[in-house]
């Protein structure tokens, strides 16, 4: 080969690398790619052929195929990194006789690297993909925008042309249009980079071109999508299985000292590379900061190693060209730096991360984390840092920041969640042909929609066009191919209400969604305007379609468990008053209204259960229903779908849905109802435990670690009520009194403190803003100074015949616990023992904040996980003996303990951390395991393997106090509630061991 040939066009360049003498043309060189064969070799290293990877054959096969189709839709190519991604963009340029290509990168590193990939055609040649007179392309960089006709004409003068979105920015529009117009094919490499201005610019001006995008992860972090529709997807699980992706360790470290946090990370990062480069790994460890001052205060802990020659690299570093050149030469072990090492940057010796500040964005954290994981001689396993005590990360990103996290598998999880999501999103988008930037902008609408019937309308979406007047602009929209799903926004101009002049408007946008499902005849609009013009717009869309109304509507609340109305408004037949708004305890007083025709349903909202998940449903008489939620436009296609099936359903009869609603009442005193159990309210289950502290002025607990209990004494008042919070080092009691009609404050006698992350709040405050839920005996529960229960009859009694009677020889039943003493006289190790053999792993789970007593999983070869939680209860003495009998005393606590377990069910995952994390806190403290059979690393592997598995749940009450043949009325009907509740908001049905 030639020398490479470089002529300079002001700051950009036109490059050659010649392979003969002759004075090739762009154009001879094109019809020399025509005229060669490309070989399409593939590897095999079991033959000892060396050829294109798997995911390369895959994605030029899929590209080329594309490319003969009759589609011309961008496509996109997702390749995990690693696995060959410009080798593969070089294939189909010359495999696919592409005469001038326009390469879009987002970089200046990844700009120039794939400049010189294409020079010398990278790997083609050296893999005898091309035959030896096969011409290198010539190739145009483009750094700086162009303002002349004669340097664009020579930069034309090629075969690729490689420019960055920021050069390409910087042209005028009559040469960026010249540009674009003289090449046939774009590709957009890390295609998840290109701003949405930037790519409509761009692919405005492709529109009957083909175009090509490759990236590893194909969403953008500002919600916006990358458009076009994904052809190849190359699981990044199957890269990892196959090598290309290097395996993973995640390395933490535990410093709940922020001031420390640094220089722990730091410690453990040197001591990795340094076990590493003894192992004669040729390592490198890159520190990352989030901003330059972090950058140069975490330097100073690394310079202190000088052997390792640590280099501070961001921005303002001066020379940065040589420094750069110096990493590749190996001349630093340790670089600090602010996110310079992204795409363009090759350097597979980078290997061990120190992460001192996590990135905010799982989309960002997946590229990140593949620049550690590419392959190359001499090179080990990728090494990932962090501070898992104190990780300030998004809740994307908590699974990542656990102590026994699999990053292996988390990360390909995460990847093929994220892809799938876009897939279904992209089949969505595929109904449409016409071009749109509103299906491309991340569109979230409010869950929402107003419900028509079409029997005697005609549907015509095109009419929509004169829904605009001089106040509302429409701006974009779209109708899908089969003309049943309409989407447009409009801007509006709308006086101010705080002056009279006409010259000052508010401008406003508001987004529009028709869906008409020609299956069921419903028409649903949806619009995010407060006065919306619904009806003008049907009117205009779909003349003579009728709302759904009055009763009909209500049938959306139909399928909820436990559902809990927050307020009605009811129109009244009464003189004088029309229309009524019921909340709390009124909504109780107005249903026989509703039921004796006195009053009918005007708007309604609630929240419950369906599907075993927390919803939330309002809707009201003139036909619109809601969600307090947001989500795709696919979604809200698919949850309008649903609505509309439950609509037209005439079997559902409204006035039951009330009737069997919780109803609620306001305490003025405390009901005599034994509660059985209290749990800490949905705001704080919502946040990650190990991240809140409970703590008073001689101790602080994890919230992991503690848990809120009735107190065995009770105040003779009937206001008060009396709890105790139990940690691993005091139990502290708490006051919960009623003030007044449904107002309750609590008082700590400890002066107990709440603290998240740096913010202390008292616990008091923040109970009497979120006050804990007290699950009662008949299945009904307090909220601070509220009681809901349901009207529907829960006092069936638990089946006798389901009581499974045990032979309790030789255990002292009034001895619940084995403690860490393994107490063989104690109900819960002859549990233990009887069910042992059924399980891979029984876990011993007693103590505050436990899901329950024992916990045993059995593994059904990766693919189901059976999880069974078991309640112990011991038996109260009498006259210093503990026999069996009809005692209902002994049923209500472990009946609680039972119902509050249910909650861990909604996230198995979460359920198996905590475990794993109380594991390691019993063994800290030097005390006896808490696995009675199995061991650590099961619990390891039975994380991984739920994230997958199908589940079989089971809930269990251990109480020998009771004896079946003597079991009372009492008992029966506080288990037979119990059973209830937990069958509504799980499924599972509860069993129940007792004595003979």
């Amino acid at each position: 080969m030639d020398q490479v040939k470089e002529v300079k066009v002001n700051k950009s360049s036109v490059t050659w690398l010649p392979i003969d003498e002759e004075n090739h043309t762009p154009e001879s060189i094109h019809f020399s790619w025509c005229k060669s064969n490309f070989l399409f070799k593939e590897e095999n290293l079991a033959n000892n052929v060396s050829g294109l990877r798997p995911p390369q054959i895959g994605g030029i096969f899929s590209a080329l195929g594309y490319e003969r189709s009759d589609s011309k839709l961008a496509a996109t190519l997702v390749m995990p990194t690693g696995t060959g991604k410009t080798e593969t963009i070089l294939s189909i340029v010359v495999a696919g006789q592409f005469k001038r290509t326009l390469v879009l990168v987002p970089s200046d590193a990844l700009r120039e690297q794939t400049k010189n990939k294409f020079i010398q055609l990278g790997l083609l040649r050296e893999l005898g993909l091309i035959t030896d007179v096969t011409p290198n392309p010539i190739v145009a960089t483009i750094k700086h925008g162009v303002d002349n006709h004669d340097d664009l004409d020579r930069l034309l003068k090629s075969n690729v042309i490689v420019a960055s979105a920021a050069a390409l920015a910087q042209f005028e529009s009559k040469f960026f249009i010249k540009l674009t117009g003289a090449c046939t094919h774009l590709v957009v490499d890390e295609a998840h980079h290109i701003t949405a201005s930037t790519w409509a610019r761009v692919k405005s001006l492709f529109k009957d071109k083909s175009v090509f995008q490759f990236t590893a992860t194909p969403f953008r972090s500002d919600g916006s999508r990358v458009e076009g529709k994904i052809i190849f997807n190359y699981p990044l699980k199957k890269a990892q299985e196959e090598g290309y992706f290097k395996p993973i360790e995640f390395h933490p470290v535990r410093e709940f000292v922020e001031e420390q946090s640094d220089r722990a990370i730091a410690k453990k990062a040197i001591e990795l590379l340094r076990v590493d480069l003894a192992a004669g790994y040729d390592h490198i460890v890159m520190a990352r900061a989030s901003t330059i001052k972090r950058a140069k205060d975490i330097f100073e802990l690394y310079a202190i190693e000088e052997d390792l020659r640590p280099v501070l690299l961001n921005s303002k570093v001066k020379k940065k060209t040589n420094v750069l050149k110096a990493i590749r030469n190996g001349e630093h072990r340790v670089i600090v730096c602010v996110d310079m090492l992204g795409e363009g940057f090759d350097l597979p010796q980078l290997k061990i991360s120190a992460i001192h500040d996590p990135h905010k964005s799982i989309n960002v954290m997946l590229q990140f984390t593949g620049r550690f994981t590419r392959t190359t001689q001499n090179v080990g396993d990728a090494k990932f840092v962090a501070n898992i005590a104190t990780p300030n990360v998004n809740e994307c990103l908590e699974e990542l920041y656990k102590e026994d996290s699999d990053w292996n598998n988390i990360i390909s999880d995460i990847s093929s969640r994220k892809i799938k999501d876009e897939r279904d999103y992209q089949e969505f988008r595929a109904e449409f042909s016409s071009p749109s930037k509103l299906l491309d902008l991340g569109l979230k609408p409010s869950i929402s929609t107003t419900v028509y019937r079409m029997r005697v309308a005609h549907w015509h979406p095109e009419r929509f066009q004169k829904f605009a007047t001089k106040q509302f602009q429409i701006i974009d929209s779209v109708l899908n191919d089969d003309k049943d799903t309409l989407i447009f926004s409009v801007k509006s101009y709308l006086p101010v209400g705080w002056t009279s002049s006409k010259e000052l408007f508010d401008e406003s946008w508001d987004l529009y969604i028709a869906l008409y499902d020609k299956n069921t005849d419903l028409l649903f609009i949806h619009s995010s305007a407060k006065d919306g013009l619904v009806k003008r717009l049907v009117r205009l869309v779909a003349e003579n379609a009728t709302q759904v109304q009055g009763e009909h509507v209500f049938r959306s609340l139909a399928g909820l468990k436990r559902l809990k109305l927050q307020n009605v408004g009811l129109n009244k037949k009464k003189k004088g008053l029309r229309y009524s708004m019921h909340t709390g305890t009124e909504i109780n007083e107005q249903i026989p209204d509703i039921e004796a025709n006195r009053a009918t349903k005007s708007n309604i909202f609630g929240k419950g259960y369906e599907n075993g998940q927390l919803v939330s449903i309002g809707c009201s008489y003139k036909g619109k229903v809601w969600s307090m939620d947001s989500d795709s436009l696919d979604k809200w296609v698919d949850w309008c779908k649903a609505v509309g099936a439950k609509i037209l359903d005439e079997t559902i009869d409204t006035n039951e849905v009330m009737k069997t609603a919780m109803q609620t009442e306001e305490l003025e005193e405390y009901p005599n109802i034994p509660p059985l159990s209290v749990e800490w309210p949905v705001e704080l289950l919502r946040k990650n435990e190990s991240k809140v502290i409970m703590q008073s002025a001689t101790w602080e607990d994890c919230l992991i670690n503690c848990e809120l209990l009735i107190a065995e004494t009770q105040s003779r008042d009937p206001k008060v009520l009396s709890l105790v919070l139990k940690s691993q080092f005091a139990v502290s009691p708490i006051e919960v009194t009623l003030t007044g009609k449904g107002e309750a404050s609590f008082f700590s006698h400890d002066n107990l403190e709440i603290k998240f992350g740096e913010q202390v709040q008292q616990l008091t405050e923040f109970f009497d803003e979120y006050p804990p839920t007290l699950f009662m005996s008949d299945t009904s529960v307090i909220d601070g100074g509220f009681r809901y229960y349901s009207k529907e009859d829960y006092a069936y009694l638990y089946e006798i015949n389901n009581l499974e009677d045990w032979e309790w020889t030789g255990v002292d039943i009034s001895v619940e616990s084995q403690t860490s003493a393994k107490l063989k006289h104690s109900i819960q190790y002859h549990t233990i023992q009887k069910l042992k053999d059924s399980y891979d792993l029984v876990f011993d789970d007693d103590g505050a904040g436990e899901v329950a007593d024992i916990v045993a999983i059995k593994n059904n070869r990766d693919k189901e996980l059976v999880i069974d939680l078991f309640h112990c209860k011991y038996c109260s003495k009498k006259n210093g003996i503990a026999n069996p009998g009809a005692r209902v005393d002994d049923v209500y606590q472990v009946a609680g303990q039972a119902e509050k377990s249910v909650k861990w069910f909604g996230d198995i995952a979460k359920l198996i951390s905590r475990l794993i994390d109380r594991e390691r806190t019993r063994l800290n403290q030097a005390k006896a395991s808490r696995i009675d059979k199995g061991k650590y690393e099961d619990l390891i592997h039975f994380a991984k393997v739920s994230r997958y598995a199908t589940f079989k749940l089971g809930v269990t009450i251990v109480q020998p106090a009771i004896s079946k043949a003597q079991v009372s009325d009492d008992q029966l009907s506080i288990l037979g509630a119990t059973a209830a509740y937990i069958d509504e908001i799980s499924g599972v049905k509860l069993r129940v061991i007792s004595s003979r």
